[in-house]
């Protein structure tokens, strides 16, 4: 009866357009009161959710997509992007693909992506001649590679909640991302053909390494970036949360000493836009667990265990699918951290069992979370290309599902060939 008003009242009152974060505390609360309980007690469980040092490395990544942003470094990614891709049929939209890849070594954030160094990739597009519908889509799935590629924001969630190593998810992604990048490419390349879309003429091989080179001496201290940061982890020379305060540092350097784009207000400017982010986000996670001790103590996790069990009959590959199948579904609906907190936890005891990596498992999680992010009815992502270019959201999903079906075959790909994500980690850290 308890499981069953707790539920009913968070549905409602998430289908009536509440917050999610607020949704799962009120339906905790009142399921706590129903029951008796101390309600200092819901206070320290949601707290303890707040209670990791790692933590501390979302608002830093946060504050480095936004910095660089407001500074001219999106700009020179841009254009050091459009030099090395830009001659191939489709140009423009295989420098959308390959400008994500590189900024997703800054910010580890999908929306931060859309709103920054997406939004100048679309409008290239725009104005060189492709569908506004077909530049949002590519825009939107290219944003997928963000929290893949380090550093990553879910990943940070998922190794606070598994107890793994922040610094083996990190460079476990960097494979699987460029694997999403290149099936994306294609994709641009074969309908560029088709639709005759433009493409920058190369004059000649000597013309096209000048370009290169001189956009590359341009934009070499932000492609420094990555390099800093993953080095940094790997040598031992920072932690994963000293290296997302090293990024918000440099990254400041950058703007505010070496190209001399930023004043003191624009990074004033940053800090509020971080504190309103991760206001959310930050709320999220308390929610998250003050809401996974009620399922807990209503034996949720055993349900859904045995429900998996009677689906896969310990079949460890009918088991990946289902727990796929169920993030998949649980991105389209909520938050990709919400997902994370709730559930992993749940379904981890099952995935060990089965013999899968925690490290492969992470990468898997994390894509499926991107990919609902890109999907209704919830999308965020998509949500927040539509609303930013005020485009119909029907006319940019009938350009994306080819793309969302092609990000499931990259996903099938990563699931069934573990080596995709643990080649790098297992060669770096014996």
């Amino acid at each position: 009866m308890l499981l069953a008003v707790f539920l009913l009242s968070f549905s409602l009152l998430f289908m009536f357009g509440m917050p999610i974060s607020v949704a799962m505390i009120s339906s905790s609360l009142l399921y706590i009161s129903m029951r008796g309980m101390d309600l200092g007690f819901m206070a320290m469980q949601m707290f303890s959710g707040l209670d990791n040092f790692v933590l501390i490395a979302i608002p830093m990544f946060i504050l480095t997509a936004e910095v660089m942003n407001k500074t001219s470094v999106a700009d020179k990614i841009f254009r050091f992007c459009n030099s090395l891709v830009g001659y191939i049929p489709g140009g423009l939209g295989h420098v959308n693909v390959v400008t994500s890849i590189i900024f997703a070594g800054m910010s580890g954030s999908a929306v931060a992506d859309v709103g920054g160094i997406g939004r100048l990739s679309y409008q290239a597009m725009v104005d060189e001649g492709f569908d506004k519908e077909f530049s949002a889509s590519v825009t939107i799935a290219s944003s997928t590679i963000g929290p893949i590629i380090p550093p990553s924001i879910p990943m940070v969630v998922y190794a606070m909640v598994t107890n793994v190593s922040v610094g083996k998810l990190f460079f476990g992604g960097v494979l699987p991302g460029l694997i999403i990048g290149l099936v994306l490419m294609v994709y641009v390349y074969v309908i560029s053909l088709k639709r005759h879309y433009p493409k920058n003429s190369m004059t000649s091989v000597r013309v096209f390494l000048r370009d290169l080179f001189f956009a590359f001496l341009k934009g070499f201290f932000p492609l420094l970036t990555p390099l800093i940061l993953l080095g940094g982890i790997y040598l031992g020379v920072v932690t994963t949360t000293e290296a997302s305060v090293l990024a918000v540092l440099y990254s400041f350097i950058l703007g505010f000493f070496l190209y001399r784009t930023m004043k003191l207000k624009d990074f004033v400017e940053c800090l509020k836009q971080v504190f309103a982010t991760c206001g959310s986000i930050l709320l999220l996670l308390p929610a998250a667990k003050v809401f996974s001790f009620v399922m807990t103590a209503e034996n949720l996790q055993d349900i859904i265990y045995q429900g998996m069990m009677a689906f896969s009959g310990n079949n460890r590959w009918l088991i990946m699918l289902s727990v796929n199948i169920l993030f998949l579904i649980l991105g389209m609906l909520s938050d990709p951290t919400v997902n994370i907190m709730l559930f992993v936890p749940m379904v981890m005891p099952l995935i060990a069992a089965s013999g899968f990596d925690p490290i492969h498992f992470g990468v898997i999680i994390v894509i499926n979370a991107m990919i609902g992010n890109t999907t209704p009815p919830v999308g965020q992502v998509l949500l927040a290309v539509c609303g930013i270019e005020k485009l119909s959201f029907e006319k940019i999903l009938r350009e994306l599902w080819p793309m969302i079906i092609l990000l499931l075959v990259a996903l099938a790909i990563i699931i069934m060939v573990p080596q995709t994500v643990l080649a790098i980690p297992n060669a770096l850290f014996r």
